[in-house]
């Protein structure tokens, strides 16, 4: 259980929150997405859920162990950057829940050809 409970409680290695919670775990939600059906919206609501939790819960952790870095710059960066995206999260949510992120990016990408 501390392997969920240590970086909410700021216990962990930023390096670890980082690697480990921020960048492996994203991966392997990320690939998870494989293994869903696209056209179930209740499946791909209930995911887009998920991964907004699971941002909140990496987000949260990076900004409570970034004491834990030696680096007063990085722990700075790091704070910044957890509290920009818990900032910008619930926007890129609403886009992602009501389609409008793929519209957007669809019409950056149509645009730009």
């Amino acid at each position: 259980m501390g392997f969920l409970t240590d970086p909410w409680r700021g216990k962990t290695s930023l390096n670890r929150v980082f690697w480990l919670y921020g960048l492996v775990g994203s991966l392997v939600y990320g690939a998870l997405e494989a293994l869903l059906n696209p056209e179930n919206a209740w499946v791909m609501g209930a995911y887009t859920l998920g991964g907004l939790i699971f941002s909140v819960y990496v987000a949260v952790a990076t900004y409570r162990c970034a004491n834990n870095c030696s680096s007063p710059f990085w722990a700075r960066m790091a704070r910044i950057s957890a509290v920009l995206s818990l900032v910008l999260l619930p926007l890129l949510a609403y886009l992602e829940y009501t389609g409008g992120l793929s519209a957007l990016l669809l019409g950056e990408l149509g645009s730009a050809g």
